[in-house]
């Protein structure tokens, strides 16, 4: 069976596979997969009760693979994927590798593969009830700074929950944040993508399963968030955008999108912080009760070759 680019027609097929999984990693919701096709080069194949995922742009000069979600042995399944690689003259990364996984392969083929992890794409995972009230004295700050945004706004704040009504002054409000990122001198190409990731998720917004919340000031939308359920009890944070004219209005737009999802989900996820240093200090600032990493796997001979 051969790779083929991810359909929304996939989504309760895919799902099916990862729920019995539990996992809380940000990459692996149905929505991130389908909407970062286009930066990562993502290709997937259902195979019985198994989900092969390939992504061609993601490492250069190598195809990364995940170790078949669903698949009952890892090391036979990690022979296979580097059997077919070799046919067609990949070189092979194995990604999201668990902890336990690692294991697994270190113990049945000690010295294969060179195993490394990248902070930088590190999930943020919190508790959901902690920022839900910025609870106990290390989040007293944002506390403090979320009270400050309603006293100098507060009359004229309001929040919904995102439908279909709503997209068309959501997407406006996206188009002048990216507008006004470009004017402010943003990276690009990061940008172009991440606009047109948006677009897509705002475009299938219920067919992905998103969910999220609108912030009205004085009626006009500033600020939005949306994201999805993960299969291990967390709220995947994949998208919180705010004017910034409003202070503090980040931390305001945080708390409510915990309000509103703690009933089904134990923890929010706020993904990775790409190696930025202030993305980096901000998601320390709220306190993450875990740092979700995963391992790559190269074959040991090569491992200098994909660095970087």
């Amino acid at each position: 069976m051969e790779y083929r680019t991810l359909q929304l027609a996939d989504k309760e097929a895919v799902d099916q596979v990862l729920a019995p999984l539990g996992r809380n990693d940000s990459a692996l919701g149905f929505a991130n997969l389908y909407s970062l096709t286009e930066k990562y080069g993502t290709e997937v194949r259902l195979e019985g009760r198994a989900l092969h995922v390939r992504q061609t742009r993601r490492l250069p000069g190598a195809v990364a693979y995940y170790p078949p979600l669903g698949g009952e042995d890892v090391v036979a399944d990690a022979g296979r994927l580097l059997e077919e690689a070799a046919r067609t003259g990949e070189r092979p990364v194995l990604v999201g590798v668990t902890p336990s996984q690692r294991q697994r392969l270190e113990e049945a083929l000690p010295g294969m593969f060179a195993f490394s992890t990248d902070r930088a794409f590190a999930d943020y995972l919190y508790r959901t009830r902690d920022i839900a009230a910025y609870a106990g004295p290390a989040l007293a700050k944002k506390r403090r700074e979320t009270n400050k945004f309603f006293q100098l706004y507060g009359d004229e704040v309001s929040f919904e929950p995102i439908v279909p009504a709503c997209l068309d002054e959501l997407r406006a409000f996206q188009q002048a944040w990216h507008d006004g990122s470009r004017r402010r001198g943003t990276e690009e190409h990061p940008l172009e993508l991440e606009h047109r990731k948006i677009a897509l998720d705002l475009d299938h917004f219920e067919a992905l399963g998103l969910e999220g919340i609108l912030l009205r000031i004085a009626g006009d939308v500033q600020g939005y968030a949306y994201g999805s359920l993960l299969s291990g009890g967390a709220f995947d944070v994949m998208v919180l955008k705010g004017n910034l004219d409003f202070r503090y209005i980040w931390r305001a737009l945080l708390r409510e999108l915990a309000r509103t999802v703690a009933p089904r989900a134990e923890y929010l996820n706020l993904e990775e912080d790409l190696g930025l240093p202030g993305l980096r200090e901000n998601k320390l600032s709220y306190q993450p009760c875990e740092l979700l990493e995963r391992y790559q796997a190269t074959l040991a001979g090569e491992a200098a070759q994909c660095s970087g």
